[in-house]
């Protein structure tokens, strides 16, 4: 995300041009998700995450070979949709392997292992110069080839039903609140991710430092999960939800205030990190308590179609607010949509206290 939103940057593009660019994985998604259960039912799972690997590496790879931004919309769109095939199967799979009593902490394990990974990313985007980004790419490609290797191998796939039919509507009205805080999620990642370094670049640092901000926001979505995790096997999950979206718009209230200062902007961007990825892991937890069997399994896919549709809002939202309003509005903007959805939260009667 960085590494794509500093390459258009580069060429000149509007920050508006760069989240819609940034939001074509997110519109990816929402198209693939409701065939992927179709998808998952033909074919074995395995076969289709070979084919996603595949797909992914060769997309990053033919990314450095363009500078056509329809092009490139166009290639972001098919890694998108490989990377979302893998995504679903892989989550569907850690999600009902979990049992209640401990499903906190091993979906904040696997949200910090995702950070890990994003972390990786940006600090190895950070020292690579904006001359040789197509280093980046290829360096990302090989990254993919290596994390398929594991894969390869596998010939027995943990097989779990999917209801072929998804109504997102019908989980919509079941559980607003908990597809709401995955759209919020979707909305803040993709918005965080693609531009801040847009926004950092503002407060005269150049563009490793720019790109280094988004491993500070990543470096409190690998750790403060675990801690958010761990309360949430032991306290009212709800009202945690409710103190972490508190967290969430603060931070991002205050963000153009103390950006320019060094040691306050590292402390924010990690708490950030974490609140905002607390945001899907403690939804994702309260999810698999109240839904089960092909239930969850359905549920999980319409939990990541809300996410990819906050994905497809947040870059251009933001990214236009920045070019009408001026920088500030990157934090602004987002601490809104986060009150927006406390109200929604606090007020809606659909979701009782889980514990």
């Amino acid at each position: 995300m960085p590494l794509g939103a500093l390459t258009l940057e580069s060429w000149g593009e509007s920050s508006t041009m760069i989240g819609l660019s940034s939001a074509m994985p997110g519109l990816a998604a929402v198209i693939v998700t409701p065939f992927l259960p179709r998808l998952i039912n033909y074919y074995d799972q395995i076969s289709i995450l070979k084919f996603s690997f595949i797909v992914v590496p060769l997309s990053l790879i033919l990314l450095s070979f363009t500078n056509d931004l329809f092009t490139w919309f166009f290639l972001r769109f098919t890694l998108g949709a490989a990377a979302t095939v893998i995504w679903v199967i892989t989550e569907i799979w850690i999600n009902s392997y979990a049992k209640d009593e401990n499903r906190g902490i091993i979906i904040a394990i696997y949200t910090s292992v995702l950070s890990l990974g994003f972390i990786s990313g940006v600090l190895l985007l950070s020292v690579i110069e904006v001359e040789n980004y197509n280093t980046a790419f290829y360096t990302a490609a090989a990254i993919a080839v290596f994390a398929a290797m594991p894969i390869w191998p596998v010939k027995d796939w943990p097989e779990y039903d999917v209801v072929e039919n998804i109504s997102f509507l019908n989980y919509l009205k079941k559980t607003p609140t908990l597809m709401g805080s995955s759209w919020v999620m979707g909305f803040l990642y993709a918005g965080t991710a693609s531009l801040l370094p847009i926004f950092a670049l503002q407060y005269e640092l150049n563009y490793s430092e720019s790109s280094r901000t988004v491993a500070w926001l990543g470096s409190g979505e690998l750790l403060l999960p675990i801690l958010v995790g761990l309360l949430a096997d032991r306290v009212n999950k709800r009202k945690l939800m409710i103190v972490i979206i508190i967290i969430t718009s603060l931070a991002l209230f205050i963000m153009p205030y103390i950006f320019s200062y060094a040691i306050p902007r590292i402390m924010l961007l990690f708490i950030l990190g974490g609140a905002i990825m607390s945001l899907y892991s403690l939804g994702l937890t309260m999810l698999g308590h109240q839904f089960k069997g092909q239930a969850l399994t359905s549920a999980n896919a319409s939990f990541i179609f809300f996410l990819c549709l906050g994905e497809i809002f947040g870059p251009p939202i933001i990214g236009t607010s920045m070019d009408i309003f001026g920088t500030y509005s990157f934090g602004w903007v987002s601490a809104g949509v986060c009150l927006i959805y406390l109200l929604i939260f606090i007020s809606s009667g659909s979701m009782k206290a889980t514990r």
